[in-house]
């Protein structure tokens, strides 16, 4: 029995001093007299450092990270650390092996991260292929217009990145230094008045008392995190003050101000990331303290366990005594300010993240924020992330908190490049060690007795004998004295090679079979050429290796198979008419490996445009060529790539335009479910069924300028694990290269085939349900015919029994896979943490980003069998009850004029809010865009979750004006219309898709410069950025490229303007307005607190 040696560890990249900043002050509401006596306040803000107040304070880097000198060339960042909160480095190799050295699935190549840092190597993920959009001299970084000779920078390894990235402390919030210590007028109410000792300090924890606060928003603290004597140098959570280095030297830090290295800061990584959220950090307006005159001794809630992990830490420096009662409620002045309520706030250093110290859990940064994951017995949080850190001993305390149980699991998930690949442990033919009655895994949560000849499972506590071969004597502390050799004993997360028992069949090749639609609307909107350029080009990035292979086929009202067989002069197409009863024209020879056939496939890819050029069949069996393509892989499965252009309407699974019907009925929505947010019929359900038990996934490439049913259509890509890309209207001038970096990136990213995942927790705890894009047979597993990095699962959990006080609950999920290279692979992820029956422990140790996201997939399932009124009901309700709860039972008594906000959650508002206005859940809108909404929100990834509903707001007009010592991407702005002015350009992006709004004044020669044209009539709505020879367009093509790098997506660019429905469709996003679609961000805060006031009376 052996297991690998462990890989050389590399340290991470030296983290960049923050050079001090500004944040700019949000432009103030109107003042609204209708909220004349609402006051917010929140719980105590956790220590400075608890994310989301935390259970372990994070570290700041260790010594030995230098600051990152600055170059003055502005290519200073080594190229792990990516400088904008949410900047994805290179992905390490997905499936490492300690002792492997080879990336075992084609990660994509490096990626350039600004013009002028020369690149060696491969065209990276980007760009459109030759020839398609954009005149052939323009070479835009991200691959975009062809021709280019830059090689596209969406792929692995991103190149030096320029100057240490800073973000001032805002996204819209005031500027905190004025905010903080303009104490309001009324300075002598009593200390402890209005504020919310919910739960004691920790013990012996320095922290500092901030001045009041400047608004009328006091701060009620809530919780702050009980374990840990000293707050060590760790931000503040979701919203804590922005930290004293980055900018306002010599202000006083207020409550929660961050310290050395923010854990809440919001920097995804990672190259073609599996894309990180924008940065969100710690918002200033909730964390000041209460005047002078306000310091109270520490006082400690019953049944407060003290402090257990941040001992031996050094403190932050602040030195005075935290009190709960800081933030004392001053009376009440007489308006809101718009200015001070909760917002996001962009972040920006990197995080060295622990999972485990001191024996205990350690509370996970932000899903948003960059961090380097250090395994030390739970797994890294972006692979397995739960919705509270503390799990309730009862289901009664669960159901009183509001809150939800349940873990995201995203096994795939992208490592920042400075981590550890995970180790691969061989057991021989002996297989992994489990537990012979639950069948848990071997892992460090297990305990070896009686010197180690016997050990009991962490999960149902049975003791099991311990294989002769794998007896080792104990040490002094009850470990193995192996232990921290053995990865299965020391690491949250390990790979197994799978025995034979595991084995049904010989691991499955990696197949990739290609369907176009090559009816007359996809030929003459370019749609068939474009999908034809993208696999053309696509085909260099397939794994290599003999067990590669590749098929092709083409539709309209039938099926056309080609044989691709080397010997012949060219490819031979065979042609299936019935569409109704289909069937494989040969049994061998339609998927050869690529080796044989690739020159036949090119020949192939470019003759399909012009043979099909006079096409003047309308028709297309989508449903029968998916058949087709399955069956001729039905001995196999793989990977069946389909590219459709307009509604089925032939064959079997055939669908029927819906949508005027739709038209008809659009004022019933609200009164009944929308039966066309269902599938037709059950036909595509059952072909499904049927591709996903022969491991069969499907991806479809929607390429349309009209109505394609994809309420019916994605049935088959959410039942087999693969996912809808939807190009909606399709242009032939701007698309290709986004579908050509989808494509690339689809079959290039980190995944998994014929895969079986299952989630095991302690006795206490069941699962409840699955969430996600695959196939479930049997209660307990689902069935994957194909995982990649992009996808998450959510398990919902309830409680069949009680759960230990001060005891651990362990989580563990297995995923049996084959890997790109017919490897049989298990990946074992673990993840323990404490019990709690204390209800103000479940708020300050929730995870927001975590929840929000369970929130955003349980309304998405929802939609399609309730009407959308409910759903938008049930989603407001559910933030209303979850802040209820905290302000019934963990606040003290204080004046109904205030909303009480728990310091981990205080963001829930406004992102309930921008739920309830998003495509989803709005009454507007076209039947596909929500269809595909909720698509996508199936399987997205908790760092995904946020910007979909709550996007990026980003000036460009003026980025030549900022410094190099700048961050690469602007500071976010508040979501409102008064940060659009019509002499600016914006770019507001959610991951998906950018929309550049351009004012109606705009100088003509930042037109001329960003666009290339003189005016605006000049300008198109689908736009392909080219990068002109100036500084503005170089700057903004910098920005651009780097958010579809942290997004992992090649944003679709399109303009909008006032005046215009585009320019609608962007003011739908500006969440905080006043909308038909729902109340101001200010209108809904007083909603809630009304109906939390109507509650408790």
């Amino acid at each position: 029995m052996s297991s690998s040696p462990p890989q050389q560890s590399r340290p991470p990249p030296p983290f960049a001093a923050a050079p001090p900043q500004n944040p700019t002050p949000a432009p103030a509401f109107p003042p609204s007299s209708a909220f004349s006596n609402l006051q917010i306040s929140r719980g105590p803000a956790p220590p400075p450092g608890a994310p989301r107040s935390g259970l372990t304070p994070q570290a700041a880097p260790p010594a030995g990270f230098p600051s990152r000198p600055s170059s003055g060339m502005g290519i200073a960042a080594p190229p792990a650390v990516r400088p904008f909160p949410g900047s994805p480095p290179a992905p390490v190799p997905p499936f490492p092996r300690a002792q492997a050295a080879s990336p075992p699935f084609g990660v994509p190549p490096a990626v350039a991260a600004a013009p002028a840092v020369a690149m060696q190597q491969p065209r990276p993920f980007g760009g459109p292929p030759p020839g398609i959009g954009g005149p052939p001299g323009a070479a835009p970084p991200f691959g975009g217009p062809p021709g280019s000779a830059a090689a596209a920078p969406f792929g692995g390894a991103p190149a030096p990145m320029s100057q240490p990235q800073q973000q001032p402390p805002q996204f819209g919030a005031p500027p905190p230094v004025a905010m903080m210590s303009q104490p309001p007028p009324q300075f002598g109410v009593p200390p402890g008045v209005g504020a919310q000792p919910a739960a004691p300090p920790q013990f012996g924890r320095p922290a500092l008392s901030g001045p009041p606060a400047a608004a009328g928003i006091g701060s009620s603290q809530a919780m702050p995190p009980s374990f840990g004597s000293q707050q060590q140098q760790a931000p503040p959570t979701f919203g804590g003050p922005a930290p004293p280095q980055f900018g306002r030297p010599g202000a006083q830090p207020p409550f929660g101000a961050a310290q050395a290295a923010p854990m809440s800061q919001q920097a995804p990584f990672m190259g073609p990331l599996r894309g990180n959220a924008p940065a969100f950090g710690n918002a200033p307006w909730q964390t000041q303290g209460a005047g002078s005159g306000a310091m109270q001794p520490p006082m400690r809630m019953p049944g407060m366990p003290p402090n257990t992990l941040g001992q031996g830490m050094p403190p932050t420096t602040p030195t005075m005594p935290y009190s709960p009662h800081a933030g004392t409620q001053v009376s009440t002045p007489s308006k809101i300010d718009p200015n001070q309520i909760p917002r996001p706030m962009a972040e920006t250093s990197v995080i060295i993240f622990e999972t485990r110290q001191g024996g205990q859990a350690a509370i996970p940064p932000a899903a948003s924020s960059e961090f380097i994951v250090k395994d030390t017995g739970n797994c890294s949080p972006r692979l397995m992330r739960c919705s509270v850190n503390q799990i309730p001993c009862t289901a009664d305390l669960l159901t009183t908190s509001g809150m939800p149980l349940s873990l995201m699991v995203q096994p795939f998930s992208l490592p920042h490049p400075s981590e550890e690949p995970i180790q691969l442990v061989d057991f021989g033919d002996m297989g992994p060690i489990r537990c012979s009655r639950c069948k848990a895994y071997i892992n460090p949560f297990m305990r070896f007795v009686d010197q180690g000849r016997h050990f009991i499972c962490n999960l149902c506590g049975h003791s099991n004998d311990t294989p002769r071969e794998y007896i080792c004597n104990l040490g002094p502390d009850g470990r193995r004295r192996d232990a921290d050799d053995r990865p299965e004993l020391c690491r949250g997360t390990v790979e197994f090679v799978a025995s034979k028992e595991f084995l049904v069949r010989d691991p499955m090749p990696a197949v990739y079979f290609f369907l176009i639609d090559v009816s007359m609307n996809a030929v003459q909107t370019g749609a068939t050429a474009a999908a034809c350029s993208a696999i053309s080009q696509a085909i260099s990035d397939l794994p290599e290796g003999p067990r590669t292979m590749v098929g092709i086929a083409t539709y309209d009202s039938a099926i056309h198979f080609y044989s691709l067989k080397r010997a012949q002069q060219q490819p031979l197409m065979l042609i299936v008419p019935d569409v109704q009863d289909v069937y494989t024209p040969l049994q061998k020879d339609l998927i050869l490996p690529v080796s044989e056939c690739r020159e036949n496939l090119e020949q192939l890819l470019e003759s399909i445009p012009t043979m099909f050029e006079n096409n003047r069949v309308a028709d297309s069996a989508f449903g029968a060529a998916t058949k087709a393509g399955f069956l001729a892989m039905k001995s196999t499965g793989g990977k069946l790539l389909v590219f459709q252009s307009v509604l089925p309407s032939l064959g079997v699974g055939s669908l029927s335009a819906r949508e005027a019907e739709g038209r008809a009925n659009i004022s019933t929505s609200d009164k009944e479910p929308h039966k066309l947010l269902q599938p037709v019929d059950k036909t595509l359900k059952t072909m499904a069924l049927e591709f996903a038990e022969y491991q069969v996934c499907v991806d479809v490439f929607l390429t349309t300028q009209s109505y394609v049913d994809i309420a019916s259509i994605s049935v088959v890509p959410n039942t087999t694990g693969g996912r809808v890309y939807y190009y909606y209207p399709f242009s032939a001038r701007s698309d290709p290269a986004k579908l050509f970096n989808d494509l690339r990136w689809n079959i290039s990213r980190p995944q998994g085939f014929e895969a079986v995942m299952r989630v095991r927790c302690s006795q206490g705890l069941q699962v409840q349900d699955y969430f996600g894009n695959f196939c479930k047979r049997v209660p307990t597993d689902i069935d994957l015919p194909s995982i990649d990095s992009d996808k998450t699962i959510m398990v919902t959990f309830k409680h069949d029994d009680k759960l230990q006080e001060n005891s651990e609950c362990g989580f563990q999920c297995a995923l049996l896979y084959t890997n790109v290279y017919g490897q049989r692979r298990i990946r074992v992820m673990n993840l323990s943490l404490p019990c709690t029956n204390m209800l103000s422990n479940l708020f300050r140790y929730a995870d927001l980003e975590t929840q929000f996201a369970c929130f955003l997939k349980q309304a998405g399932n929802g939609i399609p069998t309730s009407t959308l009124l409910h759903i938008r009901e049930e989603v407001t309700n559910t933030c209303i009850n979850i802040l209820q709860s905290y302000r019934k039972y963990c606040a003290s008594v204080t004046s109904s004029g205030q909303l009480i906000l728990p310091e981990a959650l205080k963001l829930l508002p406004l992102y309930t809010l921008a739920l309830i206005k998003s495509v989803g859940l709005r009454n507007e809108g076209r039947l596909d865009d929500r269809s595909y909404w909720i698509s996508l929100v199936s399987s997205i990834s908790v760092s995904l979750a946020v910007p979909m509903v709550f996007p990026r707001l980003i000036p460009i007009h003026d980025l030549t004006s900022r410094g190099d010592d700048d961050s690469l991407i602007p500071s976010p702005l508040m979501l409102n219309s008064e940060n659009t002015h019509e002499d600016g350009v914006y770019l507001l992006e959610n991951g998906e898709d950018g929309l550049i709004y351009v004012g109606n004044v705009v100088d003509p020669t930042i037109l001329q410069q960003m666009f290339g044209v003189s005016s605006l009539a000049a300008l198109p709505s689908q736009v392909v950025l080219e990068q002109f020879d100036n500084e503005l367009s170089r700057k903004v093509n910098e920005v651009i490229n780097e958010i579809r790098r942290q997004r992992c997506s090649y944003l679709r660019l399109r303009i909008c303007r006032r005046g215009e429905p585009s320019g609608d469709i962007f003011r739908s996003y500006l969440v905080e307005d006043k909308a038909p679609g729902g109340p101001s961000y200010v209108e809904f805060l007083v909603h809630v607190h009304r109906q939390i006031q109507s509650k408790l009376t």
